[in-house]
């Protein structure tokens, strides 16, 4: 074990030249490897074997590729071995609980060095009045109202593993997990009143985590990723800025971000209207209506004062909150989501009216992200992503979910101004609901453009110095500008491309119109028989969809659409 521990470390020192350049010089940040589990300290290594290690590695530098797929191999065998397990720990404050009165807590894989965390909320719907908690209690997973089974230890998948095939961007953040134990999406303040009676602290319980967090090094750190599935995405979207806020007054300069997984819901109507008596079957609006005086529910401040307090229940549907908040916030939705679909009570679809609603409900979903910059939303018929082994699979014009996902972390990092100031991070106060003519935002782009023009104009006048200045910049632009062209010229008249830099993009949003038209969307399958299923050919013999008019409206042929949807 000690021998493995001084391998990791002078890797790590060998390799700092490397990728210190390759990610500005802070090997810390993006390449942070915890020895503190493989040897008592690293003093007593360096004192074992540290000097001679050292002048061996100045005489003769192995290969650099050759150690780290070793380090690979090491950190695997690491793995297999439970260190890479996160570990539970109970809040400090036993006050903040689950429903059942035990004491609430969370998973942690420390990343020694590192300066980014992850932190992950966990979702399983909600409750929303006595009968339903009862009803919750008795037939769901006890866990997700009690941390009394919580197992001591966790594995991670998806943006949440350790292992850099699966996961290539975060697997060595800082990794938190935070069990849904409290049934109200992450929202409530109500403490228990007697043994009887159920507490709903969601809201409490994620500010509890964080406080316990600080000191264990997130008050230092650089950036904060708070991402969460289902309830838990979002309870994202309803604590993104309060987290943001109460980090700041704790005196962290940590920059918070928010990723909502299968958390943007629609508050439409029903396909085939029910009581409200069962949580699966309750119209998502009775349901949170009820739910959020149930549960003392909090809601962003900025989205609770475009409504009275009767209302403030919209501000849990995302397309409704996303407009007022400050942090940058990144989207993933299937267009057709499973849970959606369940609440909507549209059942299987056996003929035209339900198929046309599922169509219809994806047309509705895709004008709510119109204008949000951070979103990934395939044409699939799924429910949650961002945890899944397979994350990567499904992708949009050629772009995965992780690589869209690093793409607008990194470009909302990139700008330091403050939060008020920053245009990019920002959204849009004027955002309406999903009826709002997407139209809108593109009018307002041009005012600001035209209003810049203006403002331009106005500038003439000023000091002799910054006119002058403006004037080298421009040239140095348009220098530039022909530089590239003459180089693109020139590589085209000896028959050479040069190569094209990665195009980063963050905005993808299906533009084909039925559920699972995106042939990377993942398999369908039969709840009883675990076989896979393909959605578009049970369609065609249940339905008789008119696969001419999709391929029409897609521009396509219809026997490539159909070859595309069934290979």
């Amino acid at each position: 074990m000690l021998f493995l521990a001084v391998v990791l470390l002078v890797l790590v020192r060998e390799g700092s030249e490397v990728f210190g350049r390759s990610v500005g010089g802070h090997l810390s940040d993006e390449f942070a490897i915890d020895v503190t589990k493989l040897a008592d300290s690293e003093a007593l290594m360096t004192q074992t074997l540290g000097r001679t290690q050292r002048r061996k590695s100045r005489k003769k530098r192995p290969n650099f590729e050759r150690k780290m797929k070793d380090l690979a191999e090491a950190v695997h065998a690491c793995g297999s071995m439970g260190f890479t397990d996160m570990k539970l720990h109970k809040l400090r404050n036993t006050s903040v609980t689950c429903n059942d009165g035990s004491p609430a807590g969370y998973y942690l894989r420390r990343s020694h060095g590192s300066k980014r965390w992850l932190l992950f909320l966990e979702g399983g719907w909600y409750c929303f009045d006595q009968a339903s908690c009862r009803n919750r209690w008795a037939n769901m997973p006890r866990n997700l109202m009690s941390s009394k089974g919580w197992p001591d230890r966790k594995k991670g998948s998806g943006i949440l593993s350790p292992d850099p095939e699966e996961n290539p961007y975060w697997w060595n953040a800082n990794t938190v997990y935070v069990p849904y134990c409290s049934s109200d999406v992450w929202s409530g303040m109500s403490p228990r009143h007697d043994k009887d009676d159920f507490a709903f602290m969601g809201a409490l319980i994620l500010q509890e985590v964080l406080r316990d967090l600080l000191p264990l090094g997130l008050k230092n750190s650089k950036t904060l990723l708070l991402s969460g599935s289902s309830a838990g995405g979002t309870g994202v979207i309803l604590n993104l800025d309060r987290s943001a806020e109460f980090l700041r007054r704790e005196g962290s300069s940590v920059q918070v971000q928010g990723v909502a997984d299968s958390g943007w819901f629609l508050d439409n109507k029903q396909y085939m209207p029910t009581e409200c008596t069962e949580t699966l079957s309750c119209a998502p609006t009775e349901a949170i209506r009820r739910g959020i005086q149930w549960w003392n529910g909090q809601v962003p401040e900025r989205c609770a004062r475009q409504y009275s307090k009767d209302e403030q229940w919209r501000c849990f549907f995302g397309y409704r909150a996303y407009p007022t908040l400050q942090a940058p916030l990144f989207v993933i939705q299937w267009l057709f989501d499973e849970a959606q679909m369940m609440v909507n009570n549209v059942g299987t679809p056996v003929d035209k009216e339900q198929w046309n609603y599922i169509h219809n409900l994806g047309v509705d979903l895709r004008k709510t992200l119109t204008n949000v910059t951070g979103v990934f939303a395939p044409a699939c018929l799924a429910h949650t992503l961002i945890t899944k082994s397979d994350w990567m699979t499904v992708q949009m014009k050629g772009v995965s979910l992780p690589n869209a996902l690093h793409c607008w972390e990194q470009s909302t990092n990139k700008v330091d101004r403050p939060l008020r100031h920053n245009r990019h991070r920002k959204h849009r106060e004027e955002a309406g609901p999903m009826a709002d003519d997407p139209s809108s935002y593109a009018n307002e782009r041009k005012d600001r453009r035209r209003e810049g023009k203006e403002g331009a104009k106005d500038v003439g006048s000023g000091d002799p110095v910054e006119r002058a200045g403006r004037r080298e910049g421009r040239r140095g632009r348009r220098r530039n500008r022909r530089n590239r062209r003459n180089r693109k010229q020139r590589s085209l008249l000896w028959g050479k491309v040069e190569p094209q830099e990665p195009t980063c993009v963050s905005q993808l949003v299906d533009s084909c119109p039925w559920p699972h038209c995106n042939p990377t969307c993942p398999k369908l399958r039969n709840p009883f028989t675990g076989e896979e299923m393909d959605f578009i050919p049970l369609m065609m013999e249940l339905v008789g969809i008119d696969m001419n008019a999709i391929a029409e409206q897609m521009g396509m042929d219809p026997d490539d659409l159909v070859r595309m949807l069934t290979s």
